[in-house]
């Protein structure tokens, strides 16, 4: 099985919110919260609405933890630090209202100490609190199919759930509005970057259903998105490429894979070779 890199995406589009103090204000006890969007009293006479479902009641102290929790992040220097912070927060309010976006933080910090077993868990959680957060969904596309060989249970579901997180993140991506307080060339940065992921999972994937030629379109983009290319990728596109006998291109893919230091390098050098073998005594797929 392929030896797989694991990188953590270090950068947020969405990010976490500060709980605006105005809500921590007056609480005694546990308060229950209008709901944004509540619509305002029926005039008479005028049918009611369908009454909005209530908002969880939320104690004081768990506003208290959940702020600080997000100035702690703010200032966390690494990964390890951001898994310490969110795992207290977790572990005292589970089924907290703010849960989600604490797991959606805890997802990218055990990947960034390669616990991508947890990084998963987690990424489910803030998805299922926010199934449309897109920070999470291209970093789940990306990483499950990673992560699948032979021997994963429901192989086959899993690698249809990364697609479907793929697909969402595309759609999402490419209709995302930039926000007012990023510029141009920031957003564009950041918004290719999880293209590039979505890209990167959905071909991990086909390669690993033998769809080639379908692996080689994603990949394709995925390398050319990603503003700094995951030799991972150029390892599967060179492979998906050598499977459609594009025998020039797959070494191409593996030429560039070798040329960064890391545990692939030595690996693509070699398919490089067998694959310029191979080309002297093979057909050259048209494309």
């Amino acid at each position: 099985m392929m030896h797989l890199i694991v990188r953590a995406c270090a950068v947020t589009i969405l990010g976490l919110g500060m709980v605006p103090t105005v809500w921590s204000q007056g609480y005694g006890g546990t308060q229950q919260l209008d709901p944004p969007g509540a619509q305002a009293p029926a005039q008479p006479g005028t049918p009611a609405a369908p009454a909005a479902p209530a908002a969880p009641a939320v104690s004081r102290e768990e506003l208290d933890a959940y702020n600080k929790f997000v100035v702690d992040a703010k200032t966390a220097t690494d990964s390890r630090q951001m898994v310490t912070l969110g795992e207290a927060f977790v572990g005292l309010y589970p089924n907290s209202m703010f849960a989600g976006a604490v797991h959606a933080q805890l997802a990218s910090a055990y990947l960034g100490v390669n616990q991508v077993d947890k990084m998963i868990e987690s990424g489910e959680k803030a998805l299922a609190a926010n199934p449309n957060n897109v920070d999470i969904l291209p970093l789940m596309a990306w990483a499950i199919p990673r992560r699948v060989n032979s021997t994963t249970p429901n192989a086959v579901q899993q690698l249809e759930k990364a697609v479907n997180y793929a697909r969402r993140g595309i759609n999402l991506l490419s209709t995302m509005p930039k926000p007012v307080e990023m510029d141009d060339a920031a957003f564009a940065k950041i918004k290719n970057d999880k293209l590039a992921q979505c890209r990167s999972g959905l071909g991990t994937a086909y390669v690993k259903t033998g769809k080639y030629d379908e692996a080689v379109t994603e990949l394709s983009q995925a390398v050319r998105l990603d503003s700094a290319p995951d030799p991972v990728d150029y390892y599967l596109l060179g492979v998906a490429n050598d499977r459609t006998s594009h025998f020039t291109d797959a070494i191409a893919s593996f030429d560039k894979c070798a040329a960064v230091a890391g545990a692939m390098q030595a690996q693509c050098r070699t398919l490089s070779a067998e694959t310029k073998r191979k080309a002297q005594n093979s057909l050259e797929a048209p494309r």
